[in-house]
């Protein structure tokens, strides 16, 4: 079952429609579905798929020759190998000159890194030869660095050829959502919490009639798919992993600012920008400011991929129980005590994802520029205030609260949302969301029919 993508298929087929050349990119991070994504692109098309791996020069043109030969009229160099890649480019050169050929270089930096002059021999071919047929090229990889300094970099022989690209992100949590059509609508959204929108690691959990059971076979037994995940993709990505596995067990812990970070794992903080940098460069941390602020002393870190942030802020501290067979007792006792405080955060994005879906789609009449949250301090209150949700643009300001309790949202934090919303104002139309898992009492109700105030319950979170 293919579940989401709807805009990046389009694009892909838009692409598709066209006479010429083609040249999409596609590049994000690991298990994001790019391989999947391509492979339902292509189901229907004349196409030559080839996933390299890490091997030497020969062996990737062996390994191509074959993926050329799978096509049928090509069986017999399946067999056989080209003597060059020359010669291998030269030959889809002359079976696309009149017909639209599909042709996927699938994890291309592997491919690059045994054959370091492959980008200036496809340049050649593009710029020489495939301009003039009707080739479909599609380079594809995980290495984010890679494919944007060696593939659409400036410096690289491939810069400026590329007809377009696409950096495929996480799905939203709505189409996350689908995997689960048989789970309980709360669940629903706990499960993106735990995966975040990673398409594998919702297959995973989908596999189980609830949330306690996929937890406890994914990540509480040593058989799980995704027990030691962030682990052996660490290990993938990163030099001296032990140090980036600290950072990130302090910042799932609480630890937001750089001081509390270097104290938390025992490093100066002057070290600590080069770990958080690469950290953001894989998207697996991400550094988030004050809407609209002026200073970047305010910044704060939190892990943005929710896999990473459910793991290292539960699955170490079950390490013993795992090991000696007793995932049940740490759900019960680790994680299921503590996971609506750590869902909080994540229930945020999910609002402001459901207010940007409403937008997408019209539902909301204005279109805002900016996105994010809001702390700062009350001069009044000589204190520091947040506001969960800030949509903003020149002329008008959103400002969302959202409560992930087992009771209704009442008026007083509505007039606290009212109160904080003057401090950020600055002569803007103010609007209001309220977002609650338990809904709302009647007074917030009747207030909200008033003054245009949007409501969002868990019911209609579901989209």
């Amino acid at each position: 079952m293919f579940i989401g993508r709807k805009r990046e298929l389009a694009a892909l087929e838009d692409f598709y429609q066209r006479d010429g050349f083609e040249f999409p990119v596609i590049y994000g991070r690991r298990r994001v579905g790019k391989t999947r994504l391509i492979q339902e692109f292509i189901q229907d098309k004349d196409a030559i798929y080839f996933m390299a791996t890490e091997q030497t020069a020969k062996e990737q043109l062996r390994n191509l020759t074959r993926a050329v030969g799978e096509r049928q009229e090509d069986s017999a160099l399946q067999y056989a190998a080209f003597d060059s890649f020359d010669r291998l480019f030269s030959y889809i050169t002359e079976i696309s000159r009149d017909k639209r050929i599909v042709f996927v270089i699938d994890e291309y930096p592997y491919l690059a890194k045994a054959v370091p002059e492959i980008s200036s021999i496809l340049q050649k071919y593009i710029d020489l030869e495939w301009q003039h047929t009707k080739l479909y090229l599609i380079l594809c990889g995980s290495s984010m660095s890679f494919m944007e300094r060696q593939v659409l970099g400036y410096q690289s022989p491939l810069y400026g050829r590329r007809t377009g690209q696409l950096k495929l992100q996480a799905l939203p949590y709505y189409e996350a959502l689908q995997f689960f059509r048989d789970w309980q609508d709360e669940e629903k959204l706990l499960a993106y919490g735990v995966a975040g929108g990673i398409p594998l690691y919702l297959n995973y959990l989908s596999q189980y009639k609830n949330l306690e059971a996929a937890i406890e076979g994914e990540f509480l037994s040593i058989s799980g798919h995704l027990q030691e995940e962030p682990l052996n993709l660490m290990l993938q990505e990163l030099r001296e992993p032990a140090g980036y596995n600290s950072i990130l067990t302090a910042i799932a812990n609480g630890a937001s600012r750089q001081n509390d970070i270097a104290t938390a794992v025992g490093k100066e903080s002057g070290r600590l920008p080069f770990y958080l940098n690469n950290l953001m460069d894989l998207g697996i941390v991400v550094r988030k400011q004050p809407l609209e602020s002026k200073t970047n002393k305010k910044g704060i870190y939190r892990i943005a991929d929710n896999l990473y942030r459910f793991w290292y802020r539960f699955i170490p501290a079950c390490a013993s129980l795992i090991a000696i067979g007793r995932g049940e007792f740490a759900w019960k006792k680790a994680i299921q005590p503590h996971l609506s405080e750590y869902f909080g955060p994540v229930f945020e994005d999910i609002c402001m994802q459901y207010l940007q879906y409403q937008m997408m789609n019209g539902r909301i009449e204005e279109l805002y520029l900016r996105f994010g949250s809001w702390w700062g301090n009350n001069p009044a209150k000589k204190r520091e205030e947040e506001i969960d949700i800030v949509c903003a643009d020149d002329t008008d300001i959103l400002c969302g609260e959202c409560k992930w309790k087992n009771e209704a949202l009442d008026l007083p934090v509505l007039e606290r949302l009212r109160e904080r919303s003057a401090l950020i104002q600055k002569g803007r139309k103010v609007h209001y969301a309220l977002f609650s898992k338990s809904g709302f009492t009647k007074s917030v109700k009747e207030q909200a029919q008033k003054d245009g105030i949007l409501l969002a319950d868990m019911e209609k979170l579901m989209l």
